[in-house]
């Protein structure tokens, strides 16, 4: 009976010890997680293959039209049997089907190009979410610990007898500040269950204690702003997105032009009569419509109208893309810059001056005022350590998204 409840204690071991494994995850496993069971990839893979069907379909050959007959007729006192037969194969003018066969390979490559944005627009969303549920946990951790320090002055200070209004005051504001800062700590619970939330809606992860393993950025590349420009304004999926959209409708405009002449059909016919003599008949010709009242005109101003409109729309889309960049790199630069002020390493140091304010606190050898001043400082220098972090991190996505460039998110997410 022991033996069969250590082996039942041994395997619920086991099976805590693999569950707890599961929580931990790198960005990267992540952003791979996303991309295999996020939906929308999988229907935009579909759009893909959707357009290809299509190509292939309106690029296809009319199909035939067969028709018979079958009677009789009558000369004079004669009367006999008549059938007949006639094939007739659509056919489209010609350069029509070139033009339809571009048009549709634009559309590929559009949806082709909207697949890789939505894997930059998952990769970037879940790189920002992963550091913002692992900077809110370090924040809660922080602010748990300076919780506990302050609840154990407030124990120290409420045991001791009250002897002067200056020591009631000071009760009262370590009282308010610990009520404060349990305040806080429901808020980073909430904001980091919304966090989560929204990150398993990408990665599909089901445990609510996710513990992430994310790198600090400590020395961010320094961007030359016109070169990124540049590329951008070539490289951008944005810009290559409009410009298959462009192509498309000037090869539309090209197809309304070829459509002035109608397609046409070649036919063959063969009739056979017995009344008096068998009589047989072959022929053939072909059929084209006359462009007598449709020579679509108006269909070619519209395409016209398109194809100017697509290109003050390409316009707008580099300008957009140049202001994009800049606001970008501006705040990269400062957030850049005020790494210099708050680096991460400057953790271990904060950590230090607590502990040796903690001590003095208790030896009486600093105020009160001083030890709150310098846990507010404290406290305020680590949210702009981690407000740097994000705002980095959130910066270098957008740049690797305008500028398309996946290396650079794999760079953080690592």
């Amino acid at each position: 009976m022991r033996r069969i409840a250590n082996t039942i204690m041994l395997f619920l071991l086991m099976f805590y010890c693999y569950a707890f494994a599961q929580q931990n995850y790198s960005i990267k496993e992540l952003v791979d997680s996303a991309f295999q069971t996020f939906e929308l990839m999988k229907a935009q893979q579909l759009k893909i293959d959707e357009m290809e069907a299509l190509r292939k379909y309106n690029t296809q050959w009319k199909n035939p039209e067969i028709s018979a007959y079958y009677g009789s007729k009558s000369i004079e006192s004669h009367k006999g049997d008549v059938a007949g037969v006639s094939i007739v194969q659509p056919l489209y003018f010609p350069g029509k089907i070139s033009f339809v066969d571009e048009i549709y390979r634009y559309k590929k490559n559009y949806e082709a190009l909207s697949y890789e944005e939505m894997k930059y627009f998952i990769a970037s969303t879940v790189i920002n979410l992963s550091y913002d549920y692992a900077i809110k946990t370090l924040h809660s951790d922080h602010i748990n610990s300076r919780l506990n320090r302050l609840k154990i002055i407030n124990a120290y200070m409420s045991g001791r007898p009250v002897i002067s209004p200056q020591k009631r005051v000071e009760i009262a504001i370590v009282k308010n500040t610990i009520r404060m800062l349990e305040s806080e700590i429901y808020k980073l619970k909430a904001d980091k269950a919304t966090t989560f939330a929204r990150l398993a809606l990408y990665t599909r992860i089901a445990s609510p204690q996710l513990s992430l393993h994310i790198n600090w950025i400590t020395n961010p590349p320094l961007y030359d702003i016109n070169a990124i420009e540049q590329k951008a304004k070539k490289e951008s999926l944005l810009v290559k997105k409009q410009k298959q959209v462009y192509m498309a409708s000037v090869a539309e405009l090209s197809l309304s032009k070829k459509n002035i002449f109608p397609d046409f059909s070649i036919l063959f016919n063969y009739d056979y009569e017995k009344v008096i003599d068998n009589e047989k008949t072959i022929s053939g010709g072909i059929s084209i419509p006359i462009p007598l009242y449709n020579q679509n005109q108006n269909e070619i101003k519209a395409m016209q109208s398109r194809v100017k409109q697509e290109e003050f729309i390409s316009h707008y889309v580099e300008k957009m893309i140049e202001t994009d960049i800049r606001t970008i790199m501006v705040q990269y630069d400062y957030y850049r810059n005020l790494l210099g002020l708050y680096s991460p390493d400057l953790e271990d140091e904060l950590n230090r001056s607590m502990v040796y304010a903690d001590n003095q606190f208790k030896r009486g050898t600093i105020t009160l005022q001083s030890y709150l001043e310098l846990d507010v400082q404290v406290h305020e220098t680590l949210e702009n350590i981690y407000t740097t972090q994000k705002e980095l991190v959130r910066n270098i996505s957008a740049i690797a998204c305008l500028i398309n460039d996946y290396t650079i998110l794999l760079g953080i997410a690592q």
